[in-house]
């Protein structure tokens, strides 16, 4: 067993991770940890989570114990006027132990997931990776969401499916 893998268990480290990198790796979650623990001004928040990486726009909300991927939290985007409620979760990669990677093809799986401009997230939803939750859309509470979402829609449950769209017009925007 490697001295990585006696640390960080049977996930595969990557690059990001490796040699001196991982002070910063560290450093990040530390970050992560305040982000989301601490009890902070939204606007705090959110500047903990650009200097973690994410690639976040203007007037983001970003509530209580969001967890937004740790280990590669710049593949993850949140444009302008985005509201994300307590206990959500956002991830833009995900790894499986090395012993499915017979199974799988590969155990790294690393997509961009993108929340655009306008979209709320209601409390405890998951956003897989490789998602984009298109303008102006709701994420119902608790809601898992596996696919892409439309713009100017609602979507609900587990998996998240459409449940209501809206005219862009009537949205005043």
């Amino acid at each position: 067993m490697s001295v990585l893998q006696h640390f960080w268990g049977p996930i595969p480290v990557g690059p990001e991770s490796r040699g001196l990198k991982i002070f910063s790796a560290f450093f990040k979650r530390i970050l992560h940890c305040v982000a989301r623990y601490f009890p902070l001004l939204p606007t705090w928040r959110v500047a903990l989570h650009r200097w973690r990486g994410v690639h976040i726009g203007k007037n983001i909300f970003i509530g209580a114990e969001v967890f937004i991927d740790d280990a590669e939290p710049g593949l993850v985007t949140i444009e302008d006027d985005v509201t994300i409620i307590a206990r959500s979760t956002i991830l833009g990669h995900a790894y499986y132990p090395v012993h499915f990677a017979s199974m799988l093809k590969d155990a790294r799986q690393k997509r961009n997931t993108v929340i655009k401009k306008g979209a709320y997230l209601g409390a405890h939803t998951v956003v897989l990776p490789g998602v984009t939750i298109g303008e102006y859309s709701i994420i119902s509470a608790c809601s898992l969401v596996t696919k892409d979402v439309p713009p100017y829609s609602m979507v609900a449950g587990v998996p998240a499916a459409v449940v209501k769209k809206f005219d862009k017009k009537v949205l005043d925007l």
